[in-house]
């Protein structure tokens, strides 16, 4: 029976078994574990523990993809929080608040990193007070199904869920794509022509979202420009050995351009050289065709993540008759 797994599967966890050279059918088989970093000319290259290990395909007995672990998809989260720095940090009980004046979600929730050691209360109330003395909605980014008992508690709460989003990876140790295409400038600090093509659902960049931006020891402003305007940017950062990817955009009328592969390709290289192997973004299940671009650089589903959000207090829960006396010393 053939094995159902091709180049699509590159960039994920998998584990192969396969016939080893040179033994007649029905003599031990090996398997290895670890990442699909190549599917080509006959041959599945697998980076393990040991090392690479190359795997002709027609040797292959059985294939499979492995889900990653909590501790995986945990670690991939503090990584992505690295390269978004909120400029108010606080920590409690092996969660991560975080406040950036209300600019993006990432930057203005509670990240569950760590299991609590005490009680769930104690924590959620810390991040109440900490979100409410800043004027911000409390909410949770759940990283699933890392945080599934989280979830399902927050839900039992009645916390709503919104921006169901889907983290993506893939390996930056295979050839590019392609080379050419339009110029892709990268600069340290972010320009007038970047600030011009950005145009994200919040509007004009606030003074809190530049800072964020910029907030990074090393990081790149991808600009294409094309007859003296920007057409498309994207923002590039290195954090241990990751690349990761956010605000790309590309302007109404150059779609299909194949600009934002361009952007994407010029942050790629710029990151392994600076010793990145891996890259890392982040995208909003219902934006389909950015997902579908991803998907052609070759971007794989690493994991899912939503936030949940504290329902707003009830007047029964705020009315004074329902509230306990103060006690006066």
């Amino acid at each position: 029976m053939p094995v159902v797994m091709d180049d699509s599967a590159v960039g994920r966890r998998v584990v192969l078994r396969f016939r080893r050279a040179g033994q007649p059918d029905g003599a031990p088989f090996s398997d290895v574990v670890g990442e699909l970093t190549s599917w080509s000319d006959g041959v599945a290259t697998v980076s393990g523990r040991n090392g690479d290990v190359r795997v002709p395909v027609d040797s292959l007995v059985a294939a499979r993809l492995v889900a990653p672990d909590r501790g995986k998809i945990l670690q991939l989260q503090r990584i992505a929080a690295l390269g978004w720095r909120s400029a108010d940090v606080a920590t409690v009980d092996g969660w991560v608040l975080r406040a950036n004046a209300g600019w993006t979600s990432r930057a203005n929730s509670a990240l569950p990193l760590g299991t609590p050691a005490g009680p769930l209360e104690a924590v959620l109330d810390v991040a109440a007070d900490f979100y409410t003395d800043r004027s911000l909605p409390v909410q949770v980014l759940v990283p699933l199904p890392a945080r599934g008992l989280l979830d399902a508690e927050l839900a039992r709460r009645c916390w709503q869920v919104h921006a169901p989003t889907v983290m993506l990876t893939r390996s930056l140790r295979g050839p590019d794509e392609q080379s050419g295409g339009p110029r892709v400038e990268l600069e340290p600090d972010i320009t007038g022509d970047w600030r011009a093509g950005y145009h994200a659902r919040d509007g004009v960049l606030s003074a809190a979202a530049l800072a964020l931006l910029g907030r990074h020891e090393t990081v790149r402003f991808a600009t294409v420009r094309s007859n003296g305007r920007t057409v498309a940017i994207a923002r590039g950062v290195v954090d241990e050995g990751w690349l990761g990817v956010t605000a790309l955009e590309v302007s109404d009328t150059h779609r299909r351009q194949g600009l934002g592969s361009a952007v994407m390709r010029a942050l790629q290289g710029w990151a392994i050289a600076q010793g990145a192997s891996r890259a890392y973004l982040q995208v909003e299940e219902t934006n389909a065709a950015a997902g579908a671009l991803y998907g052609s650089l070759g971007y794989r589903e690493h994991h899912r993540y939503h936030y949940r959000r504290r329902p707003p207090a009830t007047s029964t829960e705020i009315s004074p008759v329902n509230t306990p006396p103060s006690i006066t010393p």
